[in-house]
């Protein structure tokens, strides 16, 4: 008998229990064929034979049983060094949209698929999973680790992150809006992913356009200049700050990396005056800074902490809507 047949035989087997509603059961008989799999080295034929039961036991909502299966096919990819393939991280994909209904095992799962693109390519892992997880967390409203994801994403992911802290700004009721675009644009740039930044504030300003389109104009007078930050806006009062990174952007743009020339002195500047309206933030935000200085202005800064823990801890995440207070002077704390 064929792999294929065998395999087909045994989820009919499944497809049976799943149909009298023997779900534990179906579950239990399912692991104990993926790991008899295992023991004779049959790897792939348990990997899809985990992920076609997945599949299987996501139409009944068993989602606990879900997580259990896709965790142990990824322990799979782990063990056995599995290659991050289109085909391999499709199987994830597929099973991860479909477990995002279940917010209790969402991470468990994904926390995995993370770790074994880790160990296959290094660094933070693979980007396109990062920006899976990142479009599932934000549409779930769970700001704060979409933007973590979408921070190490793929190219479209600085747009879609831009695009989602007005979101984030609109449910806290932000006081100023550049508190949020300060999230992504500045990571950015300290991570030295210059183009991203640009992108991240494109699609926060075009965003906040439609949402405060009296607070928002475009400056026409600067449109025939070109620049990877696109068009110039003033925003009015009180988002003064959303002002300052843009002009922090610019600034960065028309540097050439010498501490003596005119765009580190316009940094400086911009610093001295808009660092201290950060409020709480303003530590964290100086930390960004001088890591943008080391980077576009040829200015050294001694640090304590490594690039990625300053980035990883920057900024306190805001209040969760049932502790927002409407207060006009609250901060992003």
């Amino acid at each position: 008998m064929s792999s294929n047949s065998r395999i087909e035989r045994f989820l009919n087997s499944l497809r049976e229990n799943l149909t009298e509603g023997n779900y534990y059961e179906g579950h239990q008989e399912l692991r104990a064929i993926a790991s008899r799999f295992v023991k004779q080295k049959k790897h792939d034929r348990a990997i899809e034979f985990l992920y076609l039961g997945a599949l299987e036991l996501c139409q009944y909502n068993q989602w606990g049983s879900v997580a259990d299966l896709a965790s142990f096919m990824i322990n799979i990819y782990i063990d056995e060094k599995v290659p991050v393939t289109p085909e391999n991280k499709e199987r994830v994909f597929d099973i991860l949209e479909k477990l995002s209904q279940a917010t209790e095992y969402y991470p468990r799962v994904y926390e995995s698929a993370i770790q074994w693109t880790v160990g296959e390519i290094g660094g933070v892992g693979d980007s396109q999973m990062h920006h899976f997880v990142g479009c599932v967390m934000r549409n779930k409203g769970r700001y704060k680790e979409a933007e973590q994801h979408f921070l190490v994403g793929t190219a479209d992911s600085p747009q879609i992150l831009g695009n989602m802290l007005v979101e984030w700004a609109v449910r806290t009721d932000a006081k100023d809006y550049g508190m949020f675009v300060a999230r992504g644009v500045l990571k950015y740039l300290a991570l030295g992913w210059y183009e991203a930044a640009c992108f991240c504030w494109r699609g926060f300003i075009a965003r906040m356009a439609t949402v405060l389109p009296n607070l928002v104009s475009e400056r026409s007078e600067n449109a025939s200049l070109p620049s990877k930050v696109g068009p110039v806006y003033y925003v009015s009062s009180p988002h003064e700050l959303v002002n300052f990174v843009q002009l922090l952007l610019l600034t960065v743009e028309r540097s050439d990396g010498n501490a003596a020339s005119d765009a580190t002195r316009i940094f400086d500047s911009l610093r001295r005056k808009y660092e201290a309206s950060f409020g709480a933030n303003s530590a964290t935000v100086g930390k960004l800074l001088d890591l943008i200085a080391e980077k576009y202005f040829g200015v050294v800064v001694q640090h304590q902490q490594s690039l990625f823990d300053i980035v990883n801890s920057l900024f306190s995440a805001p209040p969760s809507r049932s502790t927002i207070t409407h207060n006009a002077d609250e901060d992003m704390d």
